[in-house]
């Protein structure tokens, strides 16, 4: 029996972008370009690569265009078997070839990446480029702004699945291939730990079971996915078990911190480190695994996650990064030590409500073992952390700021607010009832909530402070971008919906008169 695909999903899932794409916007993109560049992201996974090489594949058949992969770091060893992976390029040992590339294409398409900033030494030439730009991708908070067209969806399992249903909505089937389905078969299995995460919804069998119509082998491509440890890989990962993981019970939760110096006794690479987080969370009892590597001048976090931490939101808070809810990452720019106990002080602040409730058990375990203080008091940590935290967030409020080129006014507690409109009505004060049509968006732009209408009352917001001190500045008929610190939103709690712990909101006002 054939497989067919239904073209109903095609056209939900097709509806589903951000940008509102047609098959037909598509199509025109991509035929009506000479010159294509491809791009994916620094340390480059399966489904970086497969949705690069699988897309070369695709256009090879679709268009007549002339097109280039490149990789910021080029194709790790564990991947350069898939088809077309030998030619890409790389930005670090061939970059004179990547800036021609890239000064010569009319295209540019990156993939599985949200922002330039994920191709490091190739992103000021991508900027610079006047050829269009087109976005495929999964992440959330995708900078939509910078792209003439962005088929973005963070539901879906991965840019390789998003790939398929782009290009077989798009061109239909008679454009895939054994190499392309082998190529996006990898990346779907690699971003999904072979359809066992929590992004694995009915679309993903559905592009996966037709993939299998072109003759890919689903048996071989695991086994080069996941049997491809080297004797020095093996021999670290149990080092790392044994020696480097903190297990914390009382949090469900296990920090690993690999140094550098660590890494080179044992000879792994970085490359060689992708798939250790994942061996960690085949512990039963907890919930979050983090780990943290020494990479130059800077620290890379990866996040993963079951039950009740949300990994994306901790990544952002932390150090700016992002991904999905149960797999994230992040660079950090203080070293492997303080980037170690800012995590643990965040997931103290996390665990805040339990500690209140067991006290007495928080005495008993260690809370966090912070270098220049063996043994602190859940009190110092507390105050520590609230420190640390309230000058990250400071930090990226100011770069939100910048990068949108606003002046701010700071009023207590370090809300910024950014007048867009200045009213002509009364200053608002303390006991003034007044109706406010609001949006909330995170500080990567995410929206919380939308286009809200509320009758507030002045002096009476708690527990939103930030909003409250806010709207004494300001008159009847303004319109304001409100940025709060969390501890002047809704802090450790969230509000129990879309706002989590310990986050940095911002509130788009039309203050009506």
């Amino acid at each position: 029996m054939q497989l067919t695909t239904n073209m109903n999903i095609n056209q939900t899932i097709e509806a589903h972008f951000d940008n509102g794409w047609d098959s037909t916007a598509v199509k025109q993109t991509l035929t009506s370009a000479s010159r294509i560049v491809m791009v994916a992201h620094l340390h480059a996974d399966g489904d970086a690569v497969g949705s690069l090489t699988g897309m070369s594949h695709l256009l090879a058949k679709a268009t007549t265009a002339q097109t280039t992969m490149l990789l910021p770091d080029g194709c790790p060893d564990t991947l350069d078997w898939l088809p077309g992976a030998d030619h890409i390029l790389n930005g670090q040992t061939q970059p004179e070839a990547c800036r021609k590339a890239i000064a010569e294409a009319d295209l540019i398409i990156l993939l599985d990446l949200n922002t330039f900033a994920r191709t490091e030494s190739l992103a000021p030439l991508l900027q610079q480029s006047t050829a269009r730009r087109m976005l495929i991708d999964h992440h959330l908070a995708p900078n939509l702004a910078d792209f003439h067209l962005a088929i973005s969806e963070p539901e879906i399992s991965s840019t390789c699945e998003l790939v398929y249903w782009l290009m077989s909505t798009a061109f239909g089937s008679e454009i895939f291939t054994t190499d392309a389905a082998t190529c996006l078969f990898t990346g779907i299995c690699t971003d999904t730990g072979t359809f066992t995460y929590s992004n694995t919804r009915p679309s993903l069998y559905l592009a996966a079971a037709s993939l299998l119509r072109y003759g890919i082998d689903p048996i071989e491509i695991n086994h080069r996915i996941h049997n491809v440890y080297s004797e020095a890989r093996l021999r670290f990962f149990g080092h790392a078990m044994d020696s480097l993981l903190t297990f914390y019970p009382d949090r469900r939760l296990v920090l690993m911190a690999l140094p550098k110096a660590e890494m080179e006794a044992y000879g792994v690479s970085s490359a060689d480190i992708s798939g250790l987080i994942n061996e960690v969370m085949r512990l039963r009892d907890i919930d979050c695994a983090v780990l943290a590597r020494e990479e130059g001048d800077c620290t890379r976090v990866s996040f993963r996650s079951r039950g009740q931490y949300d990994v994306s939101q901790i990544a952002s808070q932390l150090f700016g990064g992002g991904g999905h809810e149960r797999a994230a990452g992040a660079t950090s720019s203080l070293g492997l030590a303080e980037t170690m106990a800012a995590i643990k002080h965040h997931f103290l602040l996390l665990l805040l409500p339990l500690l209140l409730i067991v006290g007495t058990a928080c005495r008993r375990t260690p809370v966090v073992d912070l270098p220049t203080s063996p043994t602190p008091s859940v009190q110092e940590n507390l105050i520590n952390a609230n420190r640390y935290i309230a000058g990250s967030e400071a930090t990226q409020i100011e770069a939100y700021l910048a990068r949108r080129n606003w002046q701010a006014t700071q009023i207590d507690g370090g809300t910024r607010v950014h007048l867009t409109a200045v009213g002509h009505g009364s200053t608002l004060a303390c006991g003034d009832t007044v109706s406010v049509v609001y949006t909330v968006e995170d500080l990567g732009g995410t929206p919380l909530y939308t286009d809200r209408t509320d009758t507030l009352c002045v002096g009476r917001l708690q527990p939103n402070r930030g909003i409250d001190m806010a709207l004494r500045s300001l008159r009847r008929g303004s319109d304001a971008t409100v940025i709060l610190p969390s501890e002047q939103a809704f802090g450790v709690l969230g509000d129990g919906g879309r706002i989590g712990t310990r986050m940095v909101l911002v509130y788009h006002l039309k203050i009506n008169n």
